[in-house]
C-alpha cells in the first residue's frame, strides 16, 4: 500500500516522508471531493490527520472502493501517469487535513533524492499484493468471508489493541463498508450483527472493536462447515441435521 512512515515498516523498506519537502495543509470537510473525473489527482496526497475513502464510480451502481486511508497513508498515485481521465474519486470520510505534492514536483524530488523514487516502488509493490489478495477474496470467497477478512485488514492497518485484546478502530458506516466488500447494506449489517452475536465483534457509533482471534476461528469453522456439506453432495448424501 502506498503509505507514509506508519504503513511502511521500518529497516528493509525507505521511508518515502523522509525524502519529501514539507507543504502546506489543506483542510476538507466530511463528505467533500478532493478529486474526481472531472478533476483528477494531479500528484500525491498525504493524510495529516482523518480518512479518505477513493472509490471508482460505477453507473446505476454504488461505487467500489478502492481503499481506506488514514493518518500518514498517502494516496492519489495514479495521478503520477499523467492520464486526462481517471475514474477514480477521492472523498474525506471525516474532517481530513491533506499535504500534497504535484507530479513535477515529485520527479523534481526524485532527482534531488533517488531514494524516494525507490521507496516509492516499493509501496507500490506492496499495494499490488494487497490488490492482488483482496481481487482473490472476491473471486474465491462467500460474502461472510469477504466480510470478516475486511475487519481484519482494517483492524492491522488502523487498530488501537485495547485491555480486553481487542483492536478498536473509527466508525464506518454499514454502506461504506458494502462498497469495501462489493456487495449490499442490508447484507453487510446482517453479517455485522451475526459477527458481534458470536462475540467477534462490538460496535458504536465511536468504534468498531474486532476480536482477530474469535474472528479468525469463525472464518476456519465456517470453512470446515463449507467442505463438509462439500464432500456430502458428492457423495450424493443428504446433509445430516
Amino acid at each position: 500500500m502506498l503509505a507514509g512512515g506508519k504503513a511502511l515498516g521500518k529497516g528493509e523498506r525507505e521511508d518515502a516522508l523522509m525524502y519529501l519537502p514539507r507543504k502546506g495543509v489543506v483542510e476538507y470537510r466530511r463528505g467533500q471531493v478532493i478529486f474526481d473525473e472531472e478533476q483528477p489527482s494531479n500528484g500525491i496526497h498525504l493524510i495529516v490527520r482523518g480518512r479518505v475513502k477513493v472509490a471508482i464510480p460505477v453507473q446505476n451502481d454504488a461505487p467500489t472502493i478502492i481503499d481506506i486511508f488514514s493518518t500518514d497513508d498517502f494516496f492519489g498515485e495514479s495521478g503520477i501517469l499523467g492520464l486526462p481521465r481517471r475514474g477514480e474519486r477521492a472523498v474525506a470520510l471525516e474532517t481530513s487535513s491533506l499535504m500534497s505534492w504535484t507530479t513535477a514536483e515529485i520527479e523534481e524530488q526524485i532527482e534531488r533524492q533517488p531514494k524516494l523514487g525507490l521507496a516509492l516502488i516499493q509501496v507500490l509493490v506492496g499495494r499490488c499484493i494487497d490488490f492482488e489478495e483482496r481481487l482473490q477474496s472476491f473471486a474465491l470467497e462467500k460474502t461472510p468471508e469477504r466480510v470478516a477478512r475486511s475487519l481484519l485488514r482494517f483492524a492491522e492497518r488502523l487498530g488501537v489493541r485495547e485491555e480486553d485484546g481487542s483492536l478498536r478502530i473509527p466508525p464506518m458506516t454499514h454502506q461504506v463498508l458494502s462498497e469495501y466488500v462489493g456487495t449490499s447494506r442490508e447484507i453487510v449489517t446482517f453479517q455485522m450483527n451475526r459477527l458481534r452475536q458470536l462475540g467477534c465483534l462490538r460496535y458504536s457509533r465511536r468504534a468498531i472493536n474486532i476480536y482477530p482471534d474469535a474472528i479468525q476461528e469463525q472464518l476456519r469453522n465456517d470453512q470446515q462447515r463449507e467442505e463438509s456439506d462439500f464432500a456430502w453432495q458428492q457423495a450424493g448424501g443428504m446433509k445430516p441435521e
